[in-house]
């Protein structure tokens, strides 16, 4: 089921930039492609070693993607910088099935002074942390320091499964 979702994203991804014509945005969507294309790799990957934990972390323009999939839920925080300084993260969760999406949804809203723009699509949930709350993770780090520190998680997170 995840596996579909997410193909069918990265199907409706690369309809978007076969429309590019060589415009302004044109980079970025070339940028967001490949993305996809890699995350898509990476959970064929995950399906294919049995693993059932896989964690990523990329740069695509002046945002840092964060992606770690655990129990069969994908979570993607985009941390979205302007400058040196973090103005904005969303987070997304795509859940196995839509009653633990909702189950995650009714946790959120109950914690709405956290989140902003809490939204739930069958079995997915999203929101963006409220400046307070995303200053905690990034006060002070540069997108690269970020990176820096996740790709350290990331590192851990490989060694503990080895």
């Amino acid at each position: 089921m995840k596996k579909m979702i997410f193909i069918l994203s990265c199907a409706a991804v690369a309809a978007v930039v076969a429309s590019c014509k060589g415009g302004p945005y044109c980079q970025e969507r070339q940028a967001v492609n490949e993305s996809a294309k890699q995350q898509k790799q990476m959970i064929d990957n995950a399906i294919d070693g049995g693993n059932s934990e896989v964690a990523q972390v990329e740069m695509i323009g002046n945002s840092v993607v964060y992606t770690h999939i655990y129990d069969g839920i994908i979570d993607v925080k985009t941390y979205t910088y302007d400058g040196d300084v973090c103005a904005e993260v969303e987070r997304v969760y795509v859940f196995p099935d839509q009653k633990t999406a909702l189950r995650h949804y009714r946790r959120a809203v109950e914690q709405a002074q956290l989140y902003d723009n809490i939204e739930l699509f069958n079995n997915q949930v999203k929101y963006d942390l409220k400046e307070v709350q995303h200053k905690l993770e990034t006060d002070g780090l540069t997108k690269e320091q970020l990176k820096a520190k996740f790709d350290k998680q990331v590192a851990e997170i490989k060694k503990h499964m080895k």
